[in-house]
């Protein structure tokens, strides 16, 4: 058999996997969450109604079905894009204006993602004022809406179009070992976004106000001094402006790092759970959960370019898809475009990494402040969220980056 019908071949093969073994657990999940709708789990019946709880789990059932068909959809678009003869299409379209191939590869990643881009809009608009509206948690009217992607556009054009004219370059003109400069080029990206993302980018979405003085903010900062995080300040932001959903999180690095709460979830919460909530954030940082993910990211980051490397000289790729003769952002593209269905079976891994550093976050957050407010936080968090309690183990292994909440219950009373 030609290498081109054996990539083809490859290609499809896990491709249907992918796509049906997605699907299959999301069914198996669904109908294991409708199989104990009945009764509320013990461990959350002093916080969830009877009433809330069929609704998080028709909230589950409706986002599964969407889930459904965002997939379909999504998988149509990739075999759309690989075999439409899109992207030949595209490319000798760009190069009919006379543009040199370091520019014409920008303009062909350019023109998929805003094609992409757009296709997706109506997904996103049902799930945003159709879904997320009809469980009470959408508050985006369609002017933040669309303010939005036009931000987004603009941050992608500033800073999205040079990145990717310097990765093109270092393909094109820095040799064989363009995969080791190229791989270092979007990990300083990264780190230079980390720092920049909460001073520059985020408040274009978002207003973050100072915590106001009083008694929240005395115990958050006397918590942080304790476990000897230092933070630029404590932060509100206005995330009722988009969503009832609700979170808190810390962005930045070093004397940069902002500690910041959704309005929402100061809201919902009392000052020990707020507490026990940031003592879970800082947990993250003191066991050093960010920089190893950050590099396993990176050690990701060079494989990933080592092996679009040795691939985007072998015209089997180019053939296999009909794209036309090789060039080498062409082959970026289709990698793109492939490369998921080859992979996706590492997910479950980086899921159970990602539960563990949630357990140790847990832990570290229940010797700083006790098992109790934290619980009881996780506890809010998912009834306010409409959180399902009862996933199917095996789905729930597959896809969860977090334990569920009566795991991570029953773990904190261990420790207590």
């Amino acid at each position: 058999m030609p290498d081109h019908l054996i990539v083809l071949l490859a290609f499809l093969i896990f491709f249907a996997i992918h796509v049906l073994l997605e699907r299959v657990l999301s069914l198996l999940n669904s109908r294991y969450i409708y199989a104990r709708r009945a009764t509320v789990p013990e461990a959350a019946r002093e916080i969830m109604t009877p009433e809330t709880y069929a609704k998080s789990i028709e909230y589950a059932l409706t986002r599964a079905r969407f889930g459904h068909v965002a997939a379909f959809i999504g998988a149509g678009e990739t075999l759309f894009f690989l075999f439409s003869g899109f992207i030949p299409m595209l490319h000798d379209f760009i190069r009919s204006f006379g543009f040199e191939p370091l520019t014409a590869g920008v303009l062909l990643i350019g023109g998929y993602g805003l094609t992409a881009m757009f296709l997706n809009l109506p997904l996103q608009l049902y799930s945003t004022f159709r879904i997320e509206a009809r469980f009470g948690f959408n508050t985006t009217t369609p002017k933040t809406f669309w303010l939005d992607r036009i931000k987004g556009l603009a941050i992608g054009l500033v800073l999205g179009v040079p990145l990717l004219y310097a990765l093109i370059a270092f393909i094109l003109f820095s040799g064989p070992l363009w995969w080791l400069w190229a791989g270092l080029a979007v990990i300083a990206f990264q780190v230079v976004m980390m720092i920049l993302a909460p001073i520059i980018i985020m408040p274009l979405f978002n207003k973050f106000t100072p915590l106001q003085d009083g008694e929240l903010k005395t115990r958050l900062e006397q918590l942080a001094q304790h476990c000897a995080f230092a933070a630029s300040g404590i932060f509100v932001m206005d995330g009722s402006k988009r969503s009832a959903h609700s979170n808190a999180f810390f962005t930045g690095l070093g004397k940069g790092r902002r500690i910041v709460l959704f309005d929402t979830l100061i809201a919902q919460m009392n000052t020990e759970e707020l507490a026990a909530v940031l003592a879970h954030e800082i947990g993250h940082y003191k066991k050093k959960h960010i920089l190893k993910t950050v590099a396993i990211s990176s050690v990701l980051t060079f494989v990933g370019f080592f092996i679009l490397s040795l691939l985007l000289d072998w015209k089997p790729l180019y053939a296999a898809f009909n794209v036309g003769a090789p060039a080498k952002s062409v082959g970026l593209l289709v990698f793109l475009l492939i490369s998921g269905d080859f992979t996706f079976w590492v997910d479950p891994f980086f899921s159970a990494l990602s539960r563990k550093h949630e357990y140790e976050a847990d832990a570290y957050a229940a010797a700083q402040t006790s098992a109790a407010p934290m619980g009881s936080a996780l506890l809010k968090l998912t009834e306010k969220n409409l959180g399902t309690l009862n996933p199917h183990p095996v789905y729930s292994a597959y896809h969860y980056s977090h334990p569920t909440v009566l795991e991570r219950i029953a773990a904190l009373k261990s420790t207590s």
